[in-house]
């Protein structure tokens, strides 16, 4: 019998009965009493020694982010350390790039070994393991109802990214990570809705993430002429993209409108000064630090929380 086996029985995920051994978290006393009574029915014993490590405080915190090279990634966990430091906490960052699977997993091994107290994870795959410890997710989908998510408002990102190019007047370039990511889906559906609200059309370009910035300027302003505005990732591809404009003799935003994401101090520093979307990557950090503090203090709900985003004009919109 394992806490998979416990969790079917129930009809609850694997969490929340992880929650209930280990008395920590909010878990309704219909469903404890229920867990339990199954617990006692099957006469389980939970794993000691895991249990162990779990009770056991570190003080040490696990936290894995998709690109180390990403600047929003940077922020973020210097809103993480603004808290968990002055809380005592050592910070234990991983890098997992993209959706490698082995790397995720060589990540949340290495966790385990050091007995962390809690992890913040831009990914997340469910395996027993990690269910046995506080979890907090940020900038990724939401997998469960029973894992606290902070994310910014994409849906309200996508739709203000649309606001910036309002004098578009032709065809709109959206570049993508792929679709598969639902933070990517959110953001996209969100600016194609306010596009057809405005009735402009849109060429959707998949941009792969082991696509190079050289490449990704390249593809965006291939066929520019058939574009008023173009809508990319976030600011690093944007400074790429105006780098190869450059180089064309395009101006911007008289030739074309562009916007960035994320409102790294690099959308200052170009030429003409991005328009951007700001997420509040340290306000986004700051949130899941907090709440995975109360989730070790078994003071936490499970409730989602959405940073909201800031619209900022700049040189490169009209």
């Amino acid at each position: 019998m394992t806490i998979r086996d416990i969790a079917k029985l129930a009809n609850v995920s694997v969490a929340t009965v992880s929650r209930i051994i280990n008395n920590s978290g909010k878990v309704s006393d219909k469903t404890r009493l229920k867990v339990n009574k199954i617990i006692e029915e099957t006469n389980y014993h939970p794993n000691q020694v895991a249990r162990t490590l779990y009770q056991k405080r570190s003080k040490m915190i696990g936290i894995i982010i998709p690109f180390a090279e990403n600047i929003f990634y940077s922020r973020i966990i210097n809103g993480i350390q603004s808290v968990l430091q002055p809380a005592g906490y050592t910070c234990l960052i991983s890098f997992s790039v993209g959706s490698n699977n082995k790397k995720y997993q060589a990540a949340i091994n290495n966790f385990l070994q050091n007995n962390i107290d809690g992890i913040i994870s831009s990914a997340f795959e469910m395996n027993e393991n990690i269910c046995r410890i506080p979890l907090v997710m940020y900038d990724s989908a939401n997998i469960s109802d029973d894992i606290i998510r902070i994310a910014s408002d994409n849906a309200k990102g996508g739709k203000e990214s649309v606001k910036l190019i309002s004098t578009a007047k032709r065809a709109v370039l959206i570049q993508h990570l792929p679709l598969s990511l639902p933070t990517v889906k959110e953001r996209v559906t969100s600016i194609i809705n306010e596009l057809k609200k405005r009735h402009l059309t849109y060429t959707l370009q998949e941009i792969s993430e082991h696509d190079t910035y050289k490449l990704v300027a390249e593809k965006a302003l291939h066929n520019i002429q058939t574009y008023d505005a173009i809508i990319t990732i976030n600011d690093i591809y944007a400074a790429h993209i105006l780098k190869l404009a450059r180089k064309m003799n395009l101006r911007v935003p008289a030739d074309f409108q562009l916007v960035g994401y994320d409102n790294t101090e690099m959308s200052e520093l170009t030429s003409p000064t991005l328009s951007t979307i700001d997420q509040q990557p340290e306000l986004i950090g700051k949130t899941a630090a907090k709440r995975l503090l109360a989730l070790i203090d078994g003071k936490s709900s499970t409730e989602n929380s959405v940073i909201d985003i800031k619209t900022v004009k700049r040189e490169s919109t009209k």
